[in-house]
Parts: C-alpha cells; structure tokens; sequence
C-alpha cells in the first residue's frame, strides 16, 4: 500500500490565508505610513504658513526698531546680532532680546531694549485717547543703555546739565536740561512755540515742576529720567497723577484716567521728540520726556 501523500501547504485553503496575512498587514501598515505622512506634511505646512510668516513679521519689527533707536542716538552704538555694541570699545555690551516672557511689572522692572517697543506711543494727532490697561509707551527703560548714553556716573549724575530760559517772554523760570542731543536747544524751541500759543494756554507751561533731578521713580529702584535731564515737568497746579489719585478712583485695579493738558502743548513737545506721560495708563500729565525712538 502506497502511503498517502502529503498535501503541499499550496494547495490548501489555509495556505492562502497563510500567505495573505503578511500582504494584508503590508498594505495596512503602508496605508498608516501614507496617512501619518500625509498628516505630518500638513502639519509641517501648518507651521510654515502660520509660524514663519509671525517670526519674519517679528523680526522685521525688530530690525524696524532696531533702527529707530540708531536714528534716535547716532554714533553711539552698532548692533550684532542680538546684541547692542558700543562704539567707544566699551566691552559691556546690551542684549537687544532675553528671551523671556513678561509681566507688565516685570516688563518696567528688568526691560530690555526690545521691551520698549511693547507699547506702540499714539501721536497727538490721533486725538484724546485713554490708554489701554497697563500700556505705558515709553514708561518702559532699558536703564543701562540710558545711562551710558547720557553719561551718568557711578554717584547717578550728569555732566551735561545746562540752564535754559522757559518762557522767558511771559515769566521767568528757568530750566536745568542736558545739552546732550541737543535738547536744550530742542527745549529752548519747544519754549518759544509755546509762547506764541494763545494766552490761554500759557498757564499750562508756566511754573515747570522741574527738568534735571537725580532721583529714582516714585515708589521704585529704578532712575527717573530726570536724573539724564532729559524730561520736563510742567505746571504741577494743573497735573493729574495716578499716584495721587484716592483708593476710590482705583477701585479693582482700574486706574481712572484723568487729563486737563491741552493737547495743543502736546503736539509741540513731540515735534521735538519728547514723548507725554499723560499717553500711559500709569498716567503723568505733567511729564515730557525725550525718546524720538517712540515717535514713529
């Protein structure tokens, strides 16, 4: 008797099957890769359409900054990179960028040079405005570029100071001012455009408050720019300060905005290149400080 032959495993159902499995999970496997491809390339086109053109817009904002303050501040300075270098040799050089995210406060406490660009500073031009919470355009200082640019020394003063006639045709006060970047001329300017105001708005420069006065901000560690004599304080009898506002006036943290500064005054400090406090939320009505970097 012949014995039985074996089937081959090809010749049997199950055989088939065996060998369809392995293609079945091929195919499966390679349509998981094309879909997880194809997701991936979405993605990634995603983040090119969306992120890229945000980072090119940022960067552009920087170099667009970056040289409003080399305008603002000719000679003094270069910069590489992400890092501000002086043109006398002075080693100790200026990050443009830390890299970090901040709070308001800590935006006014440990501000780099980009972080003075946070707030854009809206120009008289554009009329009454109350300022939005927390934005402070030009409140926010980068001292130690300041104080290298103004020269201050190690006891926080100035060697630049000199005194100016203010309004010398209808009173007779007198000004301390830095002469550089020649704001005392800029100053002695803005005096006479203001004298050929009307009589009406005299009332408002008269009695300055004060220009050169090293000191820190009110309830701060950092310097007032004062103390680079490069602001002006004018007629404190008509000043609004949010300082000296009651509790009931910063009720849940909201500060009412208050002004009675003509902006008449203001529109000629800034032809000049001085910025007005009355502009922050954290408002000083009385305050002209020089930073044409911000009157873009």
């Amino acid at each position: 008797m012949y014995k039985k032959r074996k089937k081959s495993h090809f010749g049997t159902e199950s055989s088939i099957e065996f060998l369809v499995k392995p293609v079945r999970f091929t195919l499966g496997l390679v349509k998981t890769l094309k879909i997880l491809y194809v997701t991936s390339m979405l993605k990634a086109l995603l983040f090119i359409f969306t992120f890229w053109p945000l980072q090119l817009l940022a960067s552009a904002e920087d170099e667009k900054n970056k040289a409003a303050l080399l305008a603002a501040y000719p000679g003094l300075f270069t910069f590489q990179g992400n890092e501000l270098v002086w043109s006398d040799g002075d080693p100790k050089r200026i990050l443009w960028d830390y890299g970090k995210k901040k709070t308001a406060q800590q935006l006014i406490d440990n501000a780099d040079l980009q972080d003075m660009f946070t707030y854009e500073y809206p120009l008289v031009s554009e009329g009454n405005l109350e300022p939005g919470k927390d934005e402070d355009p030009g409140r926010i200082r980068q001292e130690a570029f300041f104080k290298k640019i103004y020269g201050i020394d190690s006891k926080g003063n100035s060697h630049s100071i000199v005194t100016i006639p203010w309004l010398p045709k209808i009173g007779k006060d007198r000004l301390n001012v830095t002469s550089l970047f020649s704001i005392q001329a800029k100053l002695v300017k803005i005096s006479q455009e203001i004298e050929n105001l009307p009589s009406k708005f005299h009332k408002y420069a008269l009695k300055p408050a004060g220009g050169y006065n090293p000191r820190k901000v009110a309830g701060s560690h950092l310097l007032s720019a004062h103390t680079y004599g490069a602001a002006v304080d004018i007629n404190i009898d008509f000043t609004n300060y949010w300082h000296w506002l009651p509790e009931s006036q910063r009720e849940d943290g909201h500060i009412e905005y208050v002004n009675r500064i003509p902006l008449e005054i203001v529109a000629i400090f800034e032809k000049y290149g001085f910025i007005w406090g009355g502009r922050w939320y954290h408002y000083d009505s009385m305050h002209f400080e020089y930073r044409p970097e911000l009157l873009k």
